[in-house]
């Protein structure tokens, strides 16, 4: 996160915008709180994050911004795989009503994905390969519906 933090600084100050820093202090959260977050932030966001990545990769004119979204992707596919590693681990390890409330957050981010998907993409400036609001709704629902059917 770190290097995808120094990569869009230095591609925003190639445009003459300042990225304030943030620093994150460390955690302090119980089990269920880790998997809640992990379940939706990492389960979901990260992962979707990958698909957005190579797609805005391969959109792109721009070889350093291919290049950026290009590793970017594929970081994003490792802290995918990594979030449904701790999933299935903070999973076996939590009671089972703790476990439904963890799948609930997650299917509730899969469910809620295409119009936040959509959201961004709309928000987000033209040039930086994002898809349109209707096509990233559209590969937010598939992707929601093949997570959804491996759960």
């Amino acid at each position: 996160e770190r290097r995808h933090a120094r990569t869009m600084a230095r591609l925003a100050a190639r445009e003459g915008v300042a990225v304030p820093r943030c620093e994150a202090g460390p955690s302090h959260d119980d089990l269920l709180a880790v998997a809640l977050h992990n379940a939706v932030e990492g389960c979901v966001d990260e992962a979707f994050a990958a698909l957005l990545a190579t797609a805005q990769a391969h959109a792109l004119d721009d070889a350093r911004l291919r290049r950026a979204f290009a590793a970017i992707a594929d970081d994003e596919c490792r802290h995918g795989q990594l979030a449904f590693d701790v999933h299935a681990w903070l999973l076996a390890r939590l009671p089972s009503d703790q476990r439904a409330q963890v799948e609930g957050a997650r299917a509730q981010a899969l469910s809620s994905l295409p119009a936040r998907a959509a959201a961004v993409a709309a928000a987000t400036p033209p040039g930086l390969g994002w898809p349109s609001p209707r096509r990233a709704a559209a590969m937010a629902q598939r992707f929601a519906a093949a997570l959804g059917a491996i759960a």
